[in-house]
């Protein structure tokens, strides 16, 4: 079974995949905790750079205000906080090579980036500018939990239509040429009715992939994420976009061929 073998290659990659990003995603989340950690301990300064607040909880210095305060030099906050990003979270995005400030521009915001830019102002580490650190950080560490849900649920997607598509294979009576000419017709029979039982046990996990598809995972900071959304990223760049349904769809495939060879030699032996 040449089609089948080739969907459980194609299977077994895809899990791999998904796996791997999996890995990436915890990876890339478990940087964002330590630089949030890094964030909510440093220290800030007010607008007008005299009292200084400790912890994420202090309310020292106006909130109406903007997020940063002009200095001669830029102070040890914004340094610490870039520091911290280029330590915990550089490492584990997309695209590294732009530097620092491009990936907090890619990350975070924008604005923080410049916020916190080393050149071009001096900008005091205010309680404004880090809330606004530490909402990013939130956003992008709700994105991979719910991330992180999407894989799972993948995965789980995806063993089970390897088990399946095993199963079936493993299970599928044997039509050669010289198993039917020792088969009576009651035997025949039987090899069909198994044939279309396995063939139905495919279309039910057919449905069930479609279903997994079609999911929306939820989040409390954005709109949802498409499950389908996120199987094209993972293997939008490979021959197949959707090898959960190629592959069963592969086995149904080689059902049917068996079954028609049935029907036909059941053909024959009525005439």
């Amino acid at each position: 079974m040449p089609d089948v073998d080739a969907a459980v290659s194609e299977l077994t990659s895809a899990r791999r995949i998904a796996r791997d990003e999996r890995r990436r995603t915890e990876r890339q989340r478990r940087g964002f905790e330590r630089f949030r950690r890094t964030v909510a301990e440093t220290e800030t300064v007010d607008i007008g750079g005299v009292g200084v607040a400790t912890g994420a909880s202090s309310t020292t210095g106006p909130s109406s205000v903007g997020w940063t305060a002009s200095a001669s030099t830029a102070t040890d906050g914004c340094r610490r906080v870039r520091a911290a990003f280029e330590e915990s979270v550089l490492p584990h995005v997309d695209d590294a090579s732009g530097g620092v400030h491009a990936a907090i521009a890619a990350e975070l915001s924008g604005e923080v980036a410049v916020a916190l830019a080393a050149e071009g102002g001096g900008n005091r580490f205010t309680d404004p500018l880090r809330r606004a650190v530490l909402d990013c950080v939130d956003q992008r560490l709700a994105e991979s939990r719910v991330m992180l849900r999407v894989l799972e649920r993948e995965l789980s997607s995806l063993d089970d239509a390897i088990e399946v598509v095993k199963r079936v294979a493993a299970s599928l009576p044997s039509v050669d040429k010289s198993d039917r000419l020792l088969c009576a017709d009651a035997e025949l029979w039987a090899r069909r009715r198994r044939t279309t039982a396995l063939e139905a046990d495919l279309d039910e996990a057919i449905q069930e992939r479609q279903s997994t598809l079609d999911t929306v995972t939820a989040s409390d900071v954005k709109a949802g994420i498409g499950h389908d959304a996120v199987v094209e990223y993972l293997f939008g760049d490979r021959e197949t976009t959707y090898p959960a349904l190629d592959g069963l769809a592969r086995t149904v495939r080689e059902c049917r061929r068996r079954r028609d060879v049935l029907d036909a030699a059941l053909a024959e032996e009525s005439e």
